[in-house]
């Protein structure tokens, strides 16, 4: 008997994981997705200019002879301009003559347009022209925290528990993230950018960890979608409330300090008895499946009896918390498999967090372009449900990847993008409604792929990678100051590659998760590259 049947025995998609899931694990989605995507308002860049002596507009870059990099970056110096209009030139020719002047950077600051934003980042410390790279650098060291704190906290999850785990992060992000909006400098605001980022995406996956192995095959999906549902709408939610604020540090206080209310569940929730068994601690598993079975109205269920036959069928052992990431890699299948996966969600994470930071290279108004881009991601998310239980994970995944590279790559084949910028808008949106669909299978099939007594580590490690991805998104966005479509352009390549890739992993669809190493290895060894061999319908295969 493996945990599967186990489970449905005593209930494996009863009220006891419902309540389990609508009490942490969608509420958890809230301050993961405020906290790590609040930094576009927070650095949000206004039009500017030089700020002028009074009266001396003259001093400003003429519109015809200047790029716009000169009209918001540079003056002409006002002692060459005042010698210039004091000097004899025929006044027809001063115009002509002005644009050889030599230009200086801004001498006493800049103003900034404030009918979008009050005030950000940028503003308040003029994070513009030569200094516009530390903007980057605030959302590189975000995800620099995120790398790290995939590997701390997936440890920390497998070796000491999910729900231990789960507090840590809420800790850190709610701490760190508070104090975040009260930097003092731009450098306290970078260093505490980055701790914050240690939590992120770790508060969203260990609750999707807990509810999975909480639930059978019928649950694993419910939870993935509706989970992928709540973090849709909290994006939406994050850009009516920077709407609303228009002030980066109000912004940032309301995006973690709220959340220090999720302390109560540490009264609540209850340790993932799938991860007390892999570390042999049967006693306390047994208290909390006995508690499970009652609350779906199983008392008849003769607990004891199941945990037996387990014990005797199930090779799991207490030396389960003694495995590492690298028996990930040891074994042929397995190797393969996590690999590919890995390089799956790296390609997903760059692609999503690129087009969602990518509101800046739209010609919508931000708030409203951020607003449209979570939007997109909810009927992505009703559209896969069925598909998963229809095609299966392999091609549900396969087909959004594709379809979101196919449209951001097709702004390289057409003419009218420069004439016509609201078409590179729409290519974006349809983009994010693609690559939001894998978002929500990468989630669910990693999960089934990965073994009991690596899971956290193994969706950790590949969270990770993806996150060393994400240390080059700000700069891939950048690229649109140069080509409005290039940031574009790059994540269609990057989707399609990775659709392709979908392919050569192995169908989870009605099948068992592996517990074990050894199950991980078996696990779909004889799968070949065949992108229609999942496709029936009504029992009929058509391939």
């Amino acid at each position: 008997m493996d945990f599967d049947s186990l489970l449905a025995e005593v209930g494996d998609f009863g009220p006891f994981q419902i309540t389990l899931f609508f009490t942490i694990c969608l509420p958890a989605t809230i301050p993961s997705a405020f906290s790590a995507f609040n930094q576009p308002f927070v650095v949000g860049q206004p039009d500017h200019r030089c700020r002028l002596p009074e009266g001396r507009e003259d001093l400003s870059p003429i519109n015809e002879f200047a790029t716009l990099e000169q009209m918001t970056c540079q003056q002409y110096n006002a002692t060459e301009v005042d010698l210039f209009w004091n000097s004899s030139i025929d006044f027809k020719n001063k115009t002509k003559y002005l644009k050889n002047l030599s230009l200086i950077s801004c001498q006493q600051g800049w103003i900034y347009d404030n009918s979008v934003y009050i005030d950000t980042l940028v503003t308040e410390y003029d994070l513009v022209c030569d200094r516009k790279y530390m903007v980057d650098l605030t959302s590189m060291t975000f995800y620099i925290g995120s790398f790290i704190g995939n590997v701390l906290f997936g440890y920390i999850a497998d070796k000491f528990g999910r729900r231990v785990s789960f507090f840590i992060i809420l800790a850190t992000l709610v701490i760190f993230g508070t104090m975040n909006s009260f930097a003092w400098d731009i450098y306290s605001f970078t260093v505490l950018r980055f701790l914050t980022g240690l939590a992120f995406p770790a508060l969203f996956q260990v609750p999707f960890i807990i509810s999975m192995e909480f639930m059978g095959e019928s649950g694993r999906i419910f939870t993935t979608i509706v989970l992928d549902i709540f973090f849709g709408t909290a994006l939406v939610l994050l850009g009516v409330l920077a709407m609303s604020l228009r002030r980066w540090r109000q912004l940032i206080f309301f995006s973690n300090a709220p959340f220090v209310v999720l302390f109560v569940y540490y009264f609540i929730v209850p340790e993932s008895p799938r991860w007390l068994l892999s570390v042999g601690r049967h006693a306390e598993a047994k208290i909390i499946i006995k508690r499970l079975a009652k609350f779906n109205g199983r008392n008849e269920v003769d607990v004891d009896d199941l945990m037996s036959r387990f014990a005797r069928n199930c090779d799991l052992t207490v030396h389960s918390n003694m495995y590492n990431l690298f028996d990930l890699f040891r074994t042929p299948n397995l190797r393969k498999k996590t690999i590919l996966i890995t390089y799956i969600w790296f390609v997903n994470a760059v692609v999503y967090n690129c087009l969602t930071y990518n509101i800046t290279n739209l010609p919508v108004n931000d708030f409203i372009s951020f607003i449209i881009n979570g939007a997109v991601e909810l009927p992505a998310y009703f559209l896969v449900w069925p598909l998963l239980d229809a095609v299966g994970r392999r091609w549900s995944l396969a087909g959004s990847m594709i379809l979101a590279g196919s449209a951001c790559i097709s702004t390289l084949f057409t003419n009218i993008s420069h004439e016509h910028p609201l078409f590179i808008a729409i290519m974006a949106y349809v983009g994010k409604f693609g690559i939001a669909g894998s978002f929500a299978v990468i989630y669910l099939f990693s999960g089934e792929l990965y073994p009991t007594v690596l899971r956290a580590i193994g969706m950790g490690m590949s969270s990770m990678v993806a996150g060393s991805g994400l240390i080059l998104a700000p700069y891939i966005v950048r690229l649109g100051d140069y080509l409005r479509s290039l940031p574009l352009i790059i994540m269609g390549l990057l989707a399609i590659s990775a659709g392709i890739a979908s392919f050569f992993l192995p169908e989870t669809m009605g099948k068992p998760i592996p517990q074990t190493l050894a199950d991980a290895e078996l696990f779909g060894k004889l799968h070949k590259f065949n992108c229609f061999k999942s496709i029936s319908y009504f029992g009929i295969s058509f391939f």
